[in-house]
């Protein structure tokens, strides 16, 4: 540790002479406490944008090949395969510092996902009947188990549950217009987060209100 003779003291760190005297200073300096961090080789934004042009290439690349070999099977779903990962990449970048959020928007996607690939193959109804309806249950309970495990307010999830609901109301217009083929699991999925929503607004209202508040800025 370094010593200032003039004023007495003992300083800390690395010092060239004293802080208040601005006299020289006696004695070792002191090790950095704090450990020197490497830098990234490669940003997060970087690494984004490599893998955003890499998608480019490799779509451009499919054009071409359809161009002089005719449309192919294997080529459609590589080139779908490869926007949904890079879609997957980037909601876990942008919301890399919020789980429940990233989490929620790949569950979501992933119903687009499996409807687009339902319609693809003839709309068997096959993602309207099962896969959605456990998806929306499955992002009810996945947001109120992360909420639970880190011990957040109700405040600042309760809104994923208010459009969750809202949006399970969705599954009906299938119903409706009969292209799901078994609709019991859509039906339940729907009346299920009813209760979820009819729970939050009987017993936990403040929250609902301050969270709806803050969303619409009120």
């Amino acid at each position: 540790m370094q010593y200032c003779p003039k004023c007495k003291i003992n300083i800390r760190g690395h010092k060239t002479c004293c802080p208040l005297c601005q006299g020289q200073l006696q004695g070792e300096p002191e090790k950095n406490p704090f450990p020197v961090l490497a830098k990234p080789k490669v940003s997060n934004l970087t690494f984004f944008r490599i893998c955003t042009f890499i998608l480019i290439l490799l779509e451009l690349s499919l054009l071409l090949v359809r161009y002089f070999a005719g449309p192919q099977a294997w080529s459609t779903l590589l080139g779908l395969s490869a926007v949904i990962a890079w879609a997957d990449l980037w909601i876990a970048s942008y919301f890399r510092n919020n789980i429940m959020k990233m989490i929620v928007v790949q569950l979501y996607l992933l119903m687009l996902i499996t409807l687009f690939f339902d319609w693809n193959t003839g709309m068997h109804g096959w993602s309207v009947a099962w896969v959605i309806p456990s998806l929306f249950l499955s992002i009810a309970i996945t947001t109120v188990i992360i909420g639970k495990n880190k011990r957040l307010p109700l405040e600042t999830y309760v809104m994923y549950l208010f459009w969750n609901v809202v949006f399970s109301f969705l599954q009906l217009i299938a119903v409706r217009l009969d292209r799901n083929p078994f609709p019991a699991p859509a039906v339940v999925s729907t009346f299920l987060l009813l209760v979820l929503g009819a729970a939050v607004v009987v017993f936990r209202f403040r929250a609902l209100k301050n969270a709806a508040g803050k969303w619409f800025s009120l």
